[in-house]
């Protein structure tokens, strides 16, 4: 089966072909594109104009996964940080017989924990149990515990702020979306408040939600009120020194303290980061005041969360892996219905 998988964010749209072979997923070509378009035909246009090989393959696909940053509704994502609606009828149209997926991209980034990104994945907090050598990348070898059917937590800071929840099974393996990311963010003392003060003015008033904070834009907001100057992440985060900024330092702060918030929500065996923020700027997260931050409890809670590890996932196709892991699971379902069945 051929599947072509998308990552669709704010900034850029990565496109890439795989091949799905008795469970076994590959990844063939591709190109990434930026994200300004005016409609999601004209992206998809783009396509067909700068794909590196025959573009007269694609149209051979057999399943599209679009995943893209925005909340699932009636089949399509209304773009947060873009200007376009992603669908299937303009895909469908470019793409004929082909069948069609839409989801969250963080949905897209929680199946690929179940995929070989994982093997790259750096340990933050050690939580109990992780294995020193891990052979299994399934979900229950990211905390050690075999056989756990507890969530993993998911989240990532990038153009916005994502988070989602993979629920492994051993017949089925679900995953919940969420817009966590839009949920105020809970500033703490007089520093914090002042910042938080600052920043609703930036943001034009209204509640100063976890966005705000932990994204690219919120970093940057982050520094100017630091600093006193505007500047992209890019350029800063590459100075001398900055992993030993009060920038660095704040940051990591408020990225553990949305960490623990997701942890006490749902209890989860294993917290996986990914999102190009911690991918360009690892400081960020490994700084020890995210650690700190994240285990700021008392009693039971605390030891509760100490035995939680946290993944760092630097992929940077995690969210393309996981869009095509997300279909070749879809294509079993599929496969596995009664004949007659309805396939939508």
């Amino acid at each position: 089966m051929e599947m072509l998988a998308a990552d669709i964010g704010g900034t850029r749209s990565r496109f890439f072909r795989f091949s799905c072979n008795g469970g076994e997923i590959s990844i063939k070509e591709g190109l990434v594109l930026s994200s300004v378009c005016h409609s999601f035909d004209a992206l998809l246009g783009k396509i067909f104009a700068c794909w590196p090989e025959d573009a007269e393959q694609l149209k051979k696909v057999s399943l599209l996964i679009f995943a893209a940053a925005g909340p699932v509704k009636d089949g399509a994502v209304v773009m947060t940080n873009a200007s376009f609606r992603v669908e299937k009828a303009p895909a469908l149209a470019r793409f004929p017989g082909a069948q069609c997926l839409v989801m969250n991209d963080f949905e897209a980034q929680a199946w690929a924990c179940l995929s070989p990104v994982m093997r790259e994945a750096e340990t933050l907090l050690p939580g109990r149990g992780v294995p020193s050598e891990r052979r299994s990348f399934d979900a229950a070898a990211l905390s050690g515990l075999e056989g756990s059917s507890a969530p993993v937590a998911v989240i990532g800071a990038g153009t916005g702020l994502g988070a989602s929840w993979l629920l492994p099974g051993r017949e089925e393996t679900r995953v919940l979306a969420s817009e966590g990311g839009h949920m105020p963010f809970p500033f703490e003392g007089e520093e914090e408040c002042a910042f938080a003060s600052w920043l609703a003015r930036k943001v034009g008033g209204g509640p100063v939600t976890a966005e705000h904070v932990l994204s690219g834009p919120g970093l940057a907001r982050l520094y100017e009120y630091l600093c006193g100057r505007a500047e992209e992440p890019s350029v800063f985060t590459k100075e001398p020194g900055f992993a030993g900024s009060d920038c660095c330092a704040l940051y990591a702060r408020f990225y553990g303290r949305f960490c623990r918030m997701a942890a006490l929500a749902l209890l989860p065996q294993a917290v996986v980061l990914t999102g190009g923020v911690a991918e360009k700027s690892p400081a960020l997260v490994r700084h020890e005041a995210f650690a700190r931050e994240f285990l700021r409890e008392r009693g039971g809670r605390k030891e509760l969360l100490a035995g939680i590890p946290v993944w760092l996932n630097r992929h940077p196709q995690a969210g393309l892996w996981g869009a095509a892991r997300a279909g070749a699971a879809f294509a079993g379902a599929m496969q596995a219905l009664p004949e007659g069945a309805i396939r939508s």
